[in-house]
């Protein structure tokens, strides 16, 4: 048993000892039937009373955590998630611990995502510059180091021989995958669509503390086999796991708190991005082989088809 629990546990055993009202409805919540003399608590009962205390003190820490959170319609499934997420942590159970702390991220950005608007403000400023000066969104400087570099990757598809950003600043936030969507949300939203160079490696950070998450809710698939990359992270995560229960707990407390406090300002985003000229990433033209020049061969007298 955890020791700073125990002076709690022993409270109420005494408060159910001395407390004929109290020790009434404990029983009743626990359904337990009530009886006129005193009765000793098993080990087992108290057992129930612990655990029904426990949940108790993290509902209300739930619901304190999302108090006030803009989007109230998925308030109630964030504290049942939450619920289940500090449920697991303390069983030390890290698969479903990072299962239950991702669907928060996921409820979030999904939600978020679906309305469109953006997804709208996305696709209008992926070409323009991802840093500005002094945090003010309309001094954006000219730079080839455009948002689609920042939030994709400049890697190249191999088979339409095109840098993903290029492919991806095309395609509707909604149909992103899971991270590309968490890293745009993090740039429009919690930095306000206005990163300055000096946070790049804040937002680096974060993002990729998101991607563990991402990754250490995977655990739970069953079947898949993982790829040498996943399986590094996964090696890297799994011998500091408790560490990573407070690191994960961490990324999600700001991860709500970029929400929080940059949703007031989407309709000022939203006009800012409306203003801009529409301006589109252009496909980069593939590298064909070079051609050094005709080659004429000796006529051998075998023949050959042009």
């Amino acid at each position: 048993m955890d020791e700073k629990l125990k002076p709690t546990l022993e409270k109420i055993v005494q408060l159910t000892r001395q407390n004929p009202e109290f020790d009434l409805e404990l029983r009743k919540a626990l359904q337990i039937t009530p009886s006129a003399s005193s009765v000793s608590i098993s080990d087992e009962k108290l057992d129930q009373i612990y655990e029904y205390c426990i949940e108790k003190i993290i509902r209300k820490q739930a619901m304190e955590f999302y108090k006030g959170f803009p989007i109230e319609s998925i308030s109630p499934e964030l504290i049942e998630d939450y619920v289940k997420m500090e449920f697991f942590r303390r069983k030390d159970d890290f698969g479903n611990f990072c299962l239950a702390l991702y669907q928060q991220i996921e409820n979030i950005t999904n939600r978020l995502c679906e309305t469109g608007t953006i997804s709208d403000v996305a696709e209008r400023m992926w070409a323009y510059p991802a840093y500005v000066k002094d945090g003010k969104i309309n001094d954006r400087p000219e730079s080839e180091y455009c948002i689609a570099k920042l939030v994709f990757t400049t890697a190249i598809n191999k088979k339409t021989e095109q840098p993903y950003y290029v492919e991806k600043s095309r395609v509707a936030l909604q149909a992103q995958y899971a991270m590309d969507k968490i890293k745009s949300l993090v740039y429009f939203i919690g930095y306000k669509s206005a990163l300055t160079s000096s946070d790049y490696k804040s937002y680096v950070e974060f993002t990729s503390l998101m991607h563990d998450i991402y990754q250490c809710r995977n655990m739970n698939h069953r079947g898949n086999t993982l790829n040498e990359w996943e399986q590094a992270v996964l090696d890297r995560i799994m011998p500091i796991k408790s560490l990573c229960y407070f690191k994960f707990m961490g990324g999600l407390s700001q991860y709500v708190e970029f929400i929080r406090s940059g949703y007031g300002v989407i309709d000022e985003i939203e006009t800012y991005a409306k203003s801009l000229p529409e301006k589109k990433i252009n496909l980069i033209k593939p590298v064909g082989p070079k051609i050094l020049g005709k080659i004429d061969l000796e006529d051998d007298g075998k023949k050959r088809f042009k």
